[in-house]
This record gives structure tokens, sequence and C-alpha cells, in this order.
């Protein structure tokens, strides 16, 4: 009897095995949806499920435990929209009494279409919207996250991997500021310079339709730097600017100031300097289109500075430190470590 136990529960096994595998099948058939097997189970993983007595469960605890496989389902949108609002459900979700399913916050406003509705929570709606992700709009672009449904325009506002254009005339190259900053050297041998956040540093004064590239050591942000005559022979509009297409600081962006200034070579007395916040910029129009002289704020070099730079070509110091919440974070990083 104990032999044929054993081999009745063999045999389940077998053709719970075959189940599996034609559920599999099945499943990967489906016109509305593409299952993806993301953890694959080793071959350790099987011998261990096998050693495990008839009835027990393994509860994927330990510091090997693997992660819940996920899948990349369809569905039509109204599924994950509020009745009321209309926009991207966000939990905690309700449902009334004729079946529409709200946001939280929309059951006083929902109230003017069902007048009296009794609403209960939907718990289970919850952890699908809570659980459903998206790739980012910008995933062509570099970024790898997977967006919330109802965070994406959100992550979308936000995302530093927006992409920009090349302000090069005639360049029509479009994407994230961090693989801008590899086509400027790449393809245009514009200087690049790293620098230090509230550190000042030296940078050459770009010609006209010229410009430095300068990247944040900390979080690799890319600023340009421009340069334009204000007439001949007359002074020169200098401007620095933060690549990116979105850059409120509404929406988290970090926010920066800068210091500009500048000094004659033969005179320390000889200074201007001019303080105000880094403007972003999607570096829109291309063609030329960009230029130090329109982007509101620039620092003005004097034609008497640029004339005593004794036949090297004139610097401009430049110094940029975080502003707001962003130099907060970074004071507190400074002190723990």
């Amino acid at each position: 009897m104990a032999g044929q136990s054993k081999r009745g529960t063999q045999s389940q096994l077998d053709n719970g095995e075959q189940v599996h595998n034609g559920k599999k099948a099945r499943a990967q058939a489906m016109p509305d949806g593409v299952v993806k097997r993301e953890q694959q189970e080793t071959g350790e993983a099987a011998d261990e499920g096998q050693e495990q007595e008839e009835g027990e469960v393994s509860q994927g605890g330990g510091a090997g435990a693997m992660e819940e496989a996920q899948i990349s389902l369809r569905f039509g949108l109204t599924l994950f929209h509020c009745r009321s609002c209309l926009l991207p459900l966000k939990p905690p979700t309700f449902k009334c009494e004729h079946g529409h399913v709200i946001c939280g916050v929309c059951r006083n406003s929902h109230a003017q279409v069902c007048r009296g509705a009794v609403y209960s929570p939907c718990v289970e709606v919850d952890a699908f919207v809570r659980d459903a992700k998206q790739p980012c709009p910008y995933e062509e672009f570099g970024c790898k996250s997977a967006v919330v449904y109802f965070e994406a325009a959100e992550h979308q506002r936000a995302c530093p991997w927006a992409p920009c254009s090349c302000p090069a005339p005639g360049c029509g190259f479009f994407s994230s500021p961090a693989r801008l900053a590899g086509h400027f050297t790449g393809a245009h041998a514009w200087p690049v310079t790293e620098v230090s956040y509230g550190k000042p540093f030296r940078v050459a004064l770009p010609p006209p339709q010229g410009w430095h590239v300068l990247v944040g050591a900390e979080d690799r942000c890319v600023f340009l730097v421009s340069a334009c005559a204000l007439g001949v022979g007359a002074a020169a509009a200098v401007s620095l600017v933060c690549v990116r297409a979105n850059g409120d600081a509404a929406d988290g962006a970090p926010q920066f100031r800068c210091r500009l200034w500048a000094e004659a070579a033969n005179s320390k007395e000889s200074v201007v300097v001019m303080m105000s916040m880094v403007k972003s910029s999607r570096l829109c129009g291309g063609a030329g289109a960009f230029s130090a002289a329109d982007q509101g704020m620039f620092f003005v070099m004097p034609p008497e500075i640029m004339d005593d730079a004794l036949g090297e070509t004139p610097a401009v110091m430049v110094r940029i430190d975080r502003a707001g919440a962003a130099a907060r974070s970074s004071s507190s990083r400074r002190v723990a470590e």
C-alpha cells in the first residue's frame, strides 16, 4: 500500500506538471495578454521542492528568496480610470451601489451623480492599481523606470531623461541630457569639464556658436556655458543653463544658483560679478537659435577685460550651488559622513 501510495503521488505530480505546462501554453496563446516568466526555477530549487513533504508549502523566505514573477497584460484604460474625475484611479478606491469605482477623494463630487449612494472600500482594486506599472514614455532615451500607472504623469514631468535638442547650427540630434553630453564631445568636440557644486572653476570663454559643457560630479546634471557678442568690438554676453526638459521646482527637479565673474589679468580690482538662479532649457530650436543674450539672465563681460587677456582666450569664473531642498539634502549627507 505504501508503495502504491508513493506511485500514485508521483503520478499525480507528473500529471500536475503536465497540466501546468498546458496552462502555460494556453496563457502564451492568449491574444490579449503576453505572459513573461522573468524568474526561471533553477535545478536546485526544483530539487528542494521534491524533497518537501506532501502538502508542505514553501514560504520563499530567507536571503535566497526569489522575487515574484511578473506578467505584462493589456487592459482597457477605463478599468484604471475614476468614474468621477476620469483620471487614473488613486488608492484608496471606493465603489458606489451602482458599481462605479472612484478615487477616495472623489466621493463628494460623485455624490452629485449618485445621490445618497453608500460607498464600500475596493481592497482588491487597490491591489491592482498600486501594482499596475508601465514603462516610462522616455524609455527610448534611456529611462529604465517602471512607473505605477497613476503616478506616470508626475514621473514624466520630472523625468531627467526627457529629451532636449542639440543647439549646434544644422544639427538635429535630439536625446536625453546624459546622451547629449556624449554627443557634444563626439560630434562637435566641445570641451567638457566635470565640476563639483560649491567650488569655483575657470572656464575659457566659448567662441560664438560654441559651447563649454559642464557635468555635475554628484548627479551628472549637464550645463552649458555659451557666449555671444553684444556688438562689434563690444562686450560679450555669457550665460549658463541647465540642459533639461523638466526643470520646474514644483515637479521635484533639483534647483541651482550660479555665480559668474571675471577679472582683468593685470588688475585684481577690475572685477565683474553676476549671481542668479540657473535657468533650465531644452535647447529648442537648434540651428543656432540658442543664444546667450536670449536667456533672460546673462553675465556681461566688458571689452576692457576681454582685451586684457594678453593674447590668451578670455576666461570666466563659474561656481554652481545647489538651491532649496537639494542644498539641504546635500548638506545633511555631508554632516552624516
